[in-house]
């Protein structure tokens, strides 16, 4: 009866399993063992499904014929299998066939407690294999993941040191400077092909083994540095002709060469040198160039400091670089006191400065300028603050992306002194014609009309013509005199006059007195300054009326002028002739003593003025300029 239940049993449990293997649906089927993953590998999803069926029917047979113990561990190969492809999936797919496990023991046992919980028993152990499978298959996967990555990484460094390997190796080989490697006892062991050039070798045998220290074209001092362990870098001449008397090693090359060399020793982790590297390079054209640059800038500076015109060169900021010896005399600066400072705070009087130094800042950007290109005058300060008048042409030069300027500058102080007394003598010249053909003459002419008249005259009439004769050659006299004095205006040096000595020496009437304040004062001015005091005496006396009695002289400092000041006490001068009694011919007499008066100061930069008040006297002012006067030294 009882084997009659099992076959009864069986028959609807096989369909129900048949049905549950063939007809999942697909998503559940996926699902359950880890979603898309069996699409990876139909063959690792086909033996797993295979195992699988193999074991449920294994567990079909075995029930129905009453066999509860040993068929169960068919199990383990799809669950181990699952378990190590498909990790935690593979225990989801083991507990589905421990499901399945139990479903069947259900179905096809008796289902005693005892059956039932040797079954549950079995299941746990399934899932116990299926988590440690799937934990040690994870732990395998991750080392043998990293192990994949660690080879990768070791295939990359590789790849990376045979690259960076091929890269050095082309910099080495083909880097224009001469490179050569010796050991520890500094004999040569590899060259790159610079270095085969340089030395005019063709192939490295001929030149491996050769001893640094043995080099007759290494200086002794570098030696001795190398030796301490130091690093070299010198420039020296390499001479071929020492190579080849010694033999050292067979060379293409001879003559001279100059060589840059930089000699490095080379060190391992303890510091101790195991070799040297020998950088050098040919810099003979260099140095041809240098010694050329050098021959021409002393041959500039030559010329420069043999000029007899300033030269100074700034750089883009208005500093001084070149301040040549012409421009030490001038300006009152060495060359010291004037390099690097601005140009402008050295030369260029104050009220300029500020242009200056804007159009400095236009020419720094452009390289042009109103003052670029041509030639101008202008004022320049000398280092004492006295200003001159020069002429100066400034050029451009573009020097390492940068504007500078060379300034020519000369002192045209002689030249412009010389053109003033051109314009003198010729002013001169003119009035002393104007004197002689046209005073002069007509002073003859009414002479010559006098003396017409004098012989028609009655004698009772003749003396009064005769007296306008002598009368008009008095006047040509004293016109002949001032042309004698006229002329002699600035044919002498100025030179340092004492005012009070000339003052003193003056020829003053006794009806007239004389009184002076701060008069102990030198005046620089023409020889002649006496000759003005002494027309101001005669002005005085012929213009100042019948109550002239006293005449004051004065000096006294204004805003570091001089002013002289000559007062009497006489009529004065009118508003109107204020402005004229200095002209040539103006006045009662000849007209000629005020203006010959104001010509004397004139030469060294003095003025006189009129500024006395009408009806109380005339009071003439002469200006002395700072510089042109000075405190006279107590004897």
């Amino acid at each position: 009866m009882k084997n009659h239940e099992y076959q009864v049993r069986a028959i609807p449990t096989a369909h129900f399993l048949s049905r549950a293997t063939t007809a999942l649906p697909a998503s559940f089927a996926e699902k359950l063992v880890g979603g898309g993953s069996l699409k990876q590998s139909s063959i690792q999803l086909g033996i797993l499904a295979l195992s699988s069926l193999a074991a449920i029917a294994i567990t079909i047979a075995c029930l129905v014929h009453g066999i509860t113990i040993v068929f169960s561990h068919i199990y383990y190969i799809p669950i181990v299998y699952a378990a190590y492809y498909y990790l935690r999936r593979g225990v989801v797919i083991s507990a589905g066939l421990g499901a399945i496990y139990l479903s069947l023991v259900a179905l096809l046992t008796p289902a005693t407690p005892e059956i039932v919980f040797a079954a549950v028993i079995r299941v746990v152990v399934f899932l116990a294999i299926a988590a440690i499978v799937a934990t040690l298959a994870a732990r395998l996967r991750a080392a043998v993941a990293a192990e994949c990555e660690e080879q990768e990484r070791l295939q990359e460094l590789n790849r990376e040191v045979r690259s960076r390997e091929r890269w050095y190796r082309a910099i080495y080989e083909q880097s224009p400077i001469a490179i050569g490697v010796y050991n520890a006892e500094g004999r040569l062991t590899h060259a790159n092909p610079a270095a085969l050039d340089l030395m005019g070798v063709k192939d490295l045998d001929s030149l491996r083994g050769f001893p640094l220290f043995e080099d007759p074209n290494l200086p002794e001092d570098k030696k001795r540095q190398l030796m301490e362990g130091r690093t070299t870098h010198y420039q020296a001449q390499f001479d071929f002709e020492k190579v080849r008397s010694r033999n050292l090693y067979p060379t293409s090359r001879s003559g001279v060469i100059w060589l840059d060399r930089l000699i490095t020793p080379i060190r391992d982790d303890g510091d101790s040198i195991i070799g040297y590297l020998v950088h050098a390079y040919e810099i003979t054209e260099r140095k041809k160039a240098e010694d050329a640059l050098r021959e021409s800038e002393e041959m500039f500076r030559t010329v420069a400091q043999s000029a007899y015109d300033a030269i100074v060169m700034i750089d883009s900021e208005g500093r001084v670089t070149f301040w040549n010896m012409a421009a030490v005399k001038m300006f009152g600066y060495s060359e010291e006191e004037a390099r690097g400072r601005p140009v402008h705070d050295l030369i260029a009087p104050e009220y300029v400065q500020e242009a200056a130094e804007a159009g400095l800042r236009n020419f720094a950007i452009t390289g042009t300028g109103p003052v670029i290109g041509r030639p101008l005058e202008r004022t320049a300060r000398r280092k004492d603050g006295g200003v001159f008048p020069v002429e100066l042409t400034i050029s451009p030069v573009l020097t390492g992306g940068a504007w500078h300027a060379v300034a020519v500058i000369r002192d045209v102080s002689e030249r412009k002194e010389a053109e003033a007394a051109l314009r003198k003598a010729h002013r001169q010249l003119q009035i002393l014609t104007g004197i002689t053909r046209h005073d002069i003459l007509n002073s003859i002419t009414a002479a010559d009309g006098y003396m017409e008249l004098y012989k028609d005259a009655d004698p009772a009439d003749r003396e009064a013509y005769l007296e306008k004769v002598h009368l008009a050659i008095h006047k040509i006299q004293r016109q002949i005199e001032f042309t004698r004095q006229y002329e002699a205006i600035g044919t002498l040096e100025p030179g340092w006059q004492s005012l009070e000595t000339i003052i003193r020496g003056l020829e003053v009437p006794p009806s007239i007195s004389l009184q002076t304040s701060g008069i102990k004062r030198e005046i620089y001015a023409d020889p002649m300054l006496k000759q003005v005091f002494e027309n101001l005496l005669d002005n005085t006396q012929r213009h100042g009326g019948a109550g002239v009695s006293r005449i004051t002289v004065t000096a006294e400092v204004s805003d570091g002028d001089l002013l002289v000041t000559w007062e009497d006490d006489g009529v004065g001068v009118s508003e109107a002739d204020k402005k004229r009694i200095f002209e040539r011919g103006f006045g009662k007499h000849t007209g000629l003593g005020l203006f010959l008066s104001r010509e004397i100061l004139a030469l060294t930069g003095i003025t006189i003025t009129e500024t006395g008040i009408p009806g109380r006297g005339a009071r003439f002012v002469i200006r002395v300029p700072y510089g042109k006067w000075r405190d006279a030294e107590e004897e």
